[in-house]
C-alpha cells in the first residue's frame, strides 16, 4: 500500500500519546510540522479526551488553531466563533447512577461538566493509589477540581455531563466494573486513553462522530482526513478518516484498524506501510513529511 501523494485538508490528531511526548510537551518538530500543513492550507485540528480549559496554554495559543474535538467527540468547538458545532453528553439520571455503581469498587470516577474537570476529594487526595503513571497522575491532577460534596455539585451544575472517567487500583476492579457497565448502560461508550483508566461516553460522542459532525459543517468529504491516534477512544477517528495512522505504541487493537502504523526505522512492515516512529520520536511530523 502507497501512501498517497495527495495532500489532505484535514489533520486530526490525538494529544496524549500521540501528538505529544510522554511527559506531555509538544516537540519542536510536531509544532513545525502543524505549522507547515497549515501554512500550505491544512485544516488542523486537536481531538483529544480533555475538554478545551485543560490543554495547555501552549496548545491553546497555536495561532493555526480554529476546530477542536473535545470530550472524546462530545464536543466539537469553533473557537473563532466560539460556537458548538455538536454536543453528545450523558444525561445526569445517568451519571449519578455511575457514581452510585462506582462507589463500592476499588476505583476512583470523575467527571468533565461544562468543560471543567470534576473529582470527588476523597479520591483527589489519593489518586497516587489509582494512577501509576507520573505523567497520569500530575495531568489528572492539574485538570481536575476538588469538590467536598461532588455528586451534589455535578447535580447542581446542568442536566448532563460531558464525560466520566475512572482509574483502578487492581485489574479485579476494572473487570467488574466493565462487567456491571455492560449490564446496567450497554449503551454507553468505553474506552481508554491513559494507563489504566477507562472513560465512559454518550452514545454518539466517538472522535468518529464528531469528526463526521466537522466534516459536515466544513463541507468536506471524511476520505480528505488524515488521523493520528494511539488509544481506543481514537478507535472510530481511525476508521473514519480517509488515512487513519496508529502511532508506533498504540495499542494493538488499533493498529489492526488503521490504514497506517508507525514504527522505529526505515523498514515496513507487513500490516502496513511505515511512516513514522512513536510519539516520542515526533511521529506526527514524520507522517505529515511525506506531504507536506
Amino acid at each position: 500500500m502507497e501512501l498517497t501523494t495527495q495532500k489532505p485538508k484535514l489533520i486530526l490528531t490525538d494529544l496524549d500519546g500521540t501528538l505529544l511526548r510522554d511527559d506531555k510537551t509538544l516537540s519542536p518538530a510536531n509544532r513545525a510540522a502543524l505549522e507547515r500543513a497549515a501554512g500550505q492550507g491544512a485544516q488542523v485540528v486537536l481531538s483529544t479526551g480533555r475538554s478545551y480549559k485543560s490543554l495547555s496554554q501552549e496548545l491553546r495559543d497555536l495561532p493555526f488553531l480554529r476546530y477542536f474535538i473535545l470530550v472524546n467527540g462530545a464536543k466539537v468547538y469553533d473557537l473563532q466563533t466560539d460556537t458548538v458545532l455538536y454536543r453528545a453528553e450523558v444525561p445526569m439520571d445517568v451519571a449519578q447512577g455511575l457514581f452510585q455503581m462506582f462507589e463500592p469498587l476499588d476505583a476512583c470516577i470523575d467527571c468533565y461538566q461544562n468543560d471543567t474537570g470534576l473529582m470527588d476529594r476523597k479520591y483527589y487526595d489519593h489518586l497516587e493509589r489509582y494512577i501509576d503513571d507520573p505523567h497520569a497522575l500530575k495531568m489528572t491532577q492539574d485538570c481536575r477540581t476538588p469538590l467536598d460534596h461532588f455528586r451534589e455539585a455535578v447535580r447542581a451544575g446542568g442536566e448532563s455531563v460531558q464525560k466520566l472517567q475512572a482509574f483502578f487500583h487492581t485489574p479485579e476492579a476494572r473487570t467488574e466494573a466493565l462487567r456491571q457497565l455492560g449490564e446496567a448502560y450497554p449503551q454507553l461508550i468505553l474506552s481508554s486513553s491513559l494507563p489504566g483508566n477507562l472513560e465512559i461516553n454518550a452514545p454518539g460522542a466517538t472522535k468518529g462522530d464528531a469528526l463526521l459532525a466537522l466534516c459536515r459543517a466544513l463541507g468536506l468529504a471524511p476520505a480528505c482526513a488524515v488521523a493520528f491516534g494511539d488509544g481506543t477512544n481514537d478507535m472510530t477517528m481511525i476508521r473514519m478518516a480517509g488515512i487513519g495512522v496508529a502511532m508506533g505504541n498504540a495499542v494493538e487493537a488499533l493498529k489492526t484498524e488503521a490504514d497506517y502504523v508507525t514504527v522505529t526505522n526505515d523498514e515496513v512492515l507487513a500490516v502496513a506501510d511505515l511512516v513514522a516512529p512513536s510519539n516520542q520520536e515526533d511521529g506526527v511530523a514524520q507522517v505529515l513529511s511525506r506531504w507536506f
